[in-house]
């Protein structure tokens, strides 16, 4: 085949959104530390499948596919791999969308338009990356386009060069040959080609669900179970587990959360029953505190925020863990958009947040690397006044809001934001999914993993020992704070050890963050 033409583009796109879809976890292996936030793969693979759901609804022409392909990746990018996908098929697609029919020569100076503008959505370019697989590939491309007509023919050769690229990636990124591993955004990109080859072949790949994700996939079409989001604070009469505190709410609903501190309970559940809930609780205790929501009119509420007067200032945040967004609704952040680590959210789901709020200005928290972009991706697509903060982790965004003056001008508060932020230090403790060796340090399957600033700086196996040691690496005299936010799989007391290992001439404070992954977010202020 010499030429394809718009029908038979949509099959490889599919194609290949499907066929990286099916192979997502072999890229998400790849993550240079070893630690459980792998999703390269997960993040390219959804980018595509947003455009594949494009291309159910437009013709089947060059133009269309590549406009609907072009925007589909766009809205649906997900992580920084996702928007530099996009990035690609968006230059593709700008460079190409007036054919009727496509060649591999037209093929190849798309190929080198989408990866111009890659390398021009990147503030600082690396090279060892899908930045540099698909250069290379694409440089290929160019060489031998005319030689080679038939596409079959053309996209071998371009997998061969992209696989050759991919081996030498860890030449050009020692970060790569120490772990052992090859860039995990080029070995996606290495998937994308080779779906495309299948869908050229008329091969129609179907999706292999994993039962965990089919939800995410249906895309929110199925109906509620449960309407109530309902939670309550009882003073209890005296302590008891939070595993017996589950067991007397298992069965009122979904999505239960019990938190047992002191004399305390906190409880929050999914129900078409909230009496019973309320109930459950006058006989543990005293109800301090009940609030109920009706989840179905949480859309038409959003409409009415909408009419209420502008304000002057917007926050969206990104965040994970019931204790963590608890903190951020206390704050007054106006949007909580659910993701972190392993679950970038998308541009499209970033920029329906921002359209949510009602103000002169908007500051959004990323609260992750891989997320930026998408955020910054978003603020092109909105007519609203938006500025990013490339916050690394939520208690940055927390020690930054805290920051935040609203009787001073914009400008006055991004320079303050900005400067606050440079005195915070950030520990994480987490642990190794697989054996890994990252500066220096031989870490096996289990190991504990503690991080500055997302520099490994110790491997050990109790995560109360590891984090003693990095906040005695990381405050100085000039510390004055210390917050401790530790996760769903580590209890109070464990919490409350570490803090009385902590020398008492620093104020420490503990909050449930219930981050997964992690068991501890350390802020040295």
């Amino acid at each position: 085949m010499k030429y394809i033409d718009g029908k038979t583009l949509k099959d490889m796109i599919v194609a290949s959104a499907n066929y990286l879809y099916n192979n997502r976890g072999e890229v998400d292996k790849l993550n240079v530390f070893p630690v459980p936030d792998g999703d390269t793969g997960t993040n390219m693979a959804y980018t595509l499948l947003y455009a594949a759901k494009e291309l159910e609804k437009v013709q089947d022409t060059v133009k269309e596919v590549l406009e609907a392909t072009s925007k589909g990746t766009l809205m649906g990018a997900k992580g920084n791999s996702g928007v530099i996908l996009s990035q690609i098929f968006k230059g593709f697609a700008k460079h190409l969308k007036n054919l009727k029919k496509i060649s591999t020569c037209d093929f190849a100076l798309g190929l080198k338009a989408g990866v111009e503008a890659a390398y021009k959505a990147v503030m600082r370019p690396v090279e060892g990356t899908i930045l540099t697989v698909s250069r290379e590939t694409a440089e290929e491309a160019l060489r031998i386009c005319r030689e080679v007509q038939e596409f079959e023919d053309f996209l071998e050769r371009l997998i061969g060069k992209a696989e050759q690229s991919l081996e030498n990636t860890p030449n050009l990124l020692p970060i790569l040959k120490e772990a052992g591993v090859v860039d995990s955004g080029g070995m996606g990109f290495v998937y994308v080609l080779r779906g495309m080859l299948q869908g050229l072949g008329g091969n129609k790949i179907e999706i292999v669900e994993d039962l965990e994700e089919k939800k995410e996939l249906q895309l929110h079409k199925e109906e509620l179970k449960y309407l109530y989001c309902t939670e309550i604070l009882v003073k209890t009469n005296k302590k008891y587990s939070e595993a017996l505190f589950k067991e007397r709410f298992k069965n009122f609903g979904d999505s239960l959360v019990v938190v047992a501190e002191d004399d305390l309970l906190k409880v929050h559940v999914h129900t078409n029953n909230p009496g019973l809930v309320l109930e459950e609780g006058v006989k543990i205790g005293e109800l301090i505190k009940v609030k109920i929501d009706n989840m179905k009119l949480q859309h038409e509420t959003i409409i009415g925020e909408n009419k209420k007067p502008k304000k002057k200032y917007g926050i969206l945040v990104v965040a994970t863990g019931e204790g963590v967004k608890e903190i951020f609704e206390n704050l007054g952040c106006d949007v909580i958009v659910d993701g972190g680590q392993t679950m970038n959210p998308s541009t499209n789901e970033i920029l329906q947040g921002i359209e949510k709020i009602n103000a002169e200005y908007i500051f959004v928290f990323p609260n992750n690397k891989n997320i930026v972009m998408a955020c910054e991706q978003a603020k092109k697509l909105t007519d609203k006044k938006v500025k990013v903060i490339s916050t690394r982790n939520f208690n940055e965004a927390v020690t930054a809001i805290l920051a935040l003056d609203l009787e001073k001008e914009f400008d006055e508060n991004v320079r303050i934001i900005e400067e606050v932020l440079k005195n915070v230090k950030t520990i994480e403790v987490t642990f190794a999914v697989r054996e890994s060796k990252v500066n220096g340090f031989d870490i096996k399957e289990g190991d504990v993993l503690g991080f500055i600033d997302e520099k490994l700086e110790l491997v050990g196996k109790d995560y109360n020992e590891v984090a003693e040691k990095l906040i005695a690496k990381a405050i100085s005299p000039d510390t004055s704070l210390i917050t401790i936010y530790y996760g769903k799989d580590v209890t109070r007391e464990r919490a409350e050890g570490l803090r009385n290992l902590i020398s008492k001439d620093v104020e420490v404070e503990i909050h449930y963050g219930g981050q997964p992954l992690y068991y501890y977010v350390i802020s040295i202020e």
